[in-house]
């Protein structure tokens, strides 16, 4: 398995194309990459599979339509999280995005859209209603979303969002080998164990009384 990675401006959102010894391939949250996917799939040859949401905010979706419409590749999104796709989504006060329709919804458990590539969906909602995290457990990899990033996590404060919740979807990840290496939503990569200091730290400040890690 091998994984592309950008950092796209202007909110340092990560993009993903993973692809197997076939050149399938998926991308996790176009964000505003689209052109960037687009490029890379035709330069490499690539055969896009599935989009992959990790949630439904605008910064991640973005690139969707016009990604699916350039690669015919499907896309899916936790079904909690699907409404954040179309007319019924919080509204933007940044920018207007793109409508997309889900081909495909999950909830929770094993994905099998590439048939080299084994992903389980780890539902973790917090940020969002249906917020999922991607682990590839056979490489010690995980997509995480807006949940978990270097040095801090992701927000629950907007509409669909629950510390608690978000506390309960930290202490599972925080269950995955030390070593676990993390793409996040924003900024840096990672791990589990060089984050699991940072969440000690919010618990014991009081941004995150009930974390149990």
């Amino acid at each position: 398995m091998r994984i592309m990675q950008w950092r796209v401006p202007p909110y340092d959102n990560g993009t993903y194309i993973v692809i197997d010894d076939r050149r399938d391939a998926l991308v996790i949250d176009p964000a505003m990459g689209e052109r960037k996917i687009i490029d890379a799939v035709k330069e490499h040859g690539l055969r896009l599979v599935e989009i992959l949401n990790t949630h439904g905010h605008p910064d991640h979706i973005y690139g969707n339509a016009a990604v699916k419409e350039a690669t015919k590749a499907r896309l899916a999104i936790h079904r909690l999280d699907e409404y954040r796709l179309g007319p019924k989504a919080p509204p933007s006060v940044q920018f207007r995005v793109p409508a997309s329709e889900a081909d495909d919804l999950f909830e929770e458990g094993p994905l099998r859209f590439v048939a080299d590539v084994e992903i389980t969906a780890l539902h973790t909602p917090g940020h969002t209603e249906g917020s999922t995290c991607f682990h590839f457990a056979r490489e010690d990899v995980l997509f995480s979303g807006d949940v978990i990033f270097k040095g801090n996590t992701g927000r629950w404060d907007l509409p669909g969002g629950d510390r608690e919740q978000m506390e309960r979807s930290l202490e599972r990840v925080m269950t995955l080998p030390p070593h676990t290496k993390i793409y996040p939503g924003h900024g840096a990569v990672t791990t589990i164990g060089e984050e699991l200091p940072t969440l000690r730290s919010l618990r014991e400040a009081g941004v995150l009384p009930g974390l149990r890690v």
